[in-house]
């Protein structure tokens, strides 16, 4: 059909667009930031969706079609639907599966429908018109669908065929038609077993395909995450389609944007490849996986890094404290406490000036993933300043090397949550022109300032979390968030939303756009 056949030659542009972004993003053999893997198991939500679709669409407007050929090179018959008499929904059924290599696949079995519609035989006697019950009988429909990346960029699932698997297709013309067109019926039954797929396709493409196309794999190839940073979806290759599950490999940086003049670039540049993944082949249980390995968050880091999020200053001006100020300065009243008591040479040699701290990283973060523990290593370099009037003095160096953990792991609406905390930290090559200052005291000092202030600002750092892509758009019911060898592994599970258990945190009673059924 000439529908089907659209959608077909518009699938090898698909797949010229699928190569273009595949070059675009990603060096031969490099490996993936992260995989999303869709299983079985979900598509059994999908599934009972569909049928309660099919089910509203067959008891309100019916398969609806409009077909007309030639039967003779003198008589032309034409057929039009008009409404639904009966639709046996008790014995009607709705599967889906994986089909290996190919895509997924839609059926519908046991279809028992009987409608009436309009017939016009036109000959060179004149028009001969009327109503006559069409009906199904055990009928199958199997819409077969592949994911692929569009004209876009966008990740999209898509029709390729429809397949119609007709048993007792009939005309059920009344007596006196039957008499009338008694020379034409043989070849009226005919035709609409030739065209069968004409007349049932274009509405369960129509009512179906766009539920499929917008709840699976429907995504742009990169997302905003929070103040410049951005992350990329980009697929390695295409889309694996196994008896199991639907493997998706993603280039998955993290990257920002870079300024020249007016003009906004994307920057991919990072000083460190992704390193190999290595996923589970065995079925987790669950409806969705992600597999991360420590790129996509260590490219984050990266960016946030360039754009000195790492960086702090304990000052005065930079600090929105006015207990912890009164600590900075050389000097302090009787029986209060500041750097100068703390430190008694510092007030001797800077008298009357406030202390300044600054750090500032010297390498970019590095992630490392064991079984549940994710350790973020920053390494910067310590100054501390004494501000004298308008003179500024420094007083000291040092490297500190801090361990930052995350915590508070979750993941909700395709969104992975966490509160970086800075565990421990470890000071060294401390160069200080004021006696009393050492590794130990100064250890001690960044302890104080870790809790008062460094702890509370890291929290925050990652507050607006990680979008991953919204591979299967249906309400989710529980996840669950592991820190692995190499790699941090999400698995979710989910409901449809009008099926979903009732709880007091569940009241949305909207009606989504796509699971409408459209007069």
């Amino acid at each position: 059909m000439i529908w089907v056949l659209l959608v077909i030659l518009g699938l090898s542009n698909v797949t010229q667009q699928q190569s273009l972004a595949n070059s675009l993003f990603a060096e031969e053999g490099t490996s993936p930031g992260f995989v999303t893997r869709i299983n079985k198991k979900a598509l059994n939500i999908v599934s009972d969706q569909l049928k309660d679709r099919v089910i509203k669409f067959m008891n309100s407007d019916g398969l609806e079609f409009n077909i007309s050929a030639p039967l003779t090179n003198q008589v032309r018959f034409t057929l039009r639907s008009s409404r639904i008499i009966s639709f046996d929904e008790l014995f009607f059924d709705s599967s889906m599966s994986i089909v290996p290599q190919k895509g997924i696949s839609w059926t519908g079995t046991n279809i028992n429908v009987t409608l009436l519609a309009s017939f016009s035989l036109l000959t060179t006697q004149g028009e001969i018109t009327g109503n006559v019950p069409l009906s199904f009988d055990k009928t199958n429909v199997e819409l077969l669908l592949w994911t692929g990346v569009n004209g876009d960029g966008h990740l999209k699932t898509d029709l390729i065929t429809c397949k119609v698997a007709a048993n007792n297709l009939q005309l059920q013309f009344s007596q006196a038609d039957s008499a009338l067109l008694a020379n034409y019926i043989p070849h009226m039954q005919n035709f609409i077993r030739q065209t069968v797929e004409q007349v049932v396709c274009p509405s369960f493409h129509a009512e179906l395909v766009p539920v499929l196309s917008n709840r699976i794999m429907n995504t742009p190839l990169s997302a905003s995450l929070f103040e410049q940073y951005f992350i990329n979806y980009a697929l390695l290759g295409p889309v694996e389609f196994t008896n199991q599950a639907i493997t998706l490999k993603h280039r998955g940086n993290s990257f920002g944007i870079l300024r020249q003049g007016r003009t906004r670039l994307n920057d991919f540049r990072l000083p460190y490849r992704s390193p190999p993944l290595q996923i589970p082949t065995a079925d987790s249980g669950h409806m969705i996986d992600f597999y991360l390995s420590n790129y996509t968050l260590s490219s984050l880091l990266f960016w946030m890094d360039q754009y000195r999020k790492f960086d702090y200053e304990i000052s005065r001006q930079a600090t929105n404290n006015s207990a912890l100020v009164g600590y900075l300065k050389t000097d302090c009243g009787t029986g209060d406490i500041c750097a100068g008591t703390l430190f008694p040479a510092l007030g001797t040699r800077f008298p009357g000036g406030e202390v300044v701290i600054k750090s500032h990283t010297v390498s970019y973060p590095r992630v490392v993933l064991k079984k549940n523990n994710m350790t973020i290593y920053i390494d910067s370099r310590v100054d501390a300043f004494v501000q004298q009037q308008d003179r500024s003095r420094r007083f000291l160096t040092a490297s500190m090397n801090a361990e930052v953990k995350l915590d508070k792991p979750s993941f909700k609406d395709f969104v992975l949550h966490g509160e970086l905390r800075i565990d421990k930290f470890k000071i060294s090559d401390v160069a200080s022109l004021v006696d009393g200052i050492d590794e130990s005291s100064l250890e001690f000092l960044v302890n104080a300032l870790t809790e008062l202030i460094l702890n509370e600002d890291m929290a925050k750092k990652l507050k607006s979390g990680i979008q991953l892509p919204i591979m299967f758009d249906y309400t989710q019911q529980a996840a669950n968030v592991a820190f692995e060898d190499d790699m941090v592994h999400i698995s979710a599970d989910f409901c449809a939303t009008d099926k979903c258990a009732t709880t007091a945190d569940n009241k949305d009673t909207d009606v989504d756009y796509y699971d409408t059924v459209q007069g």
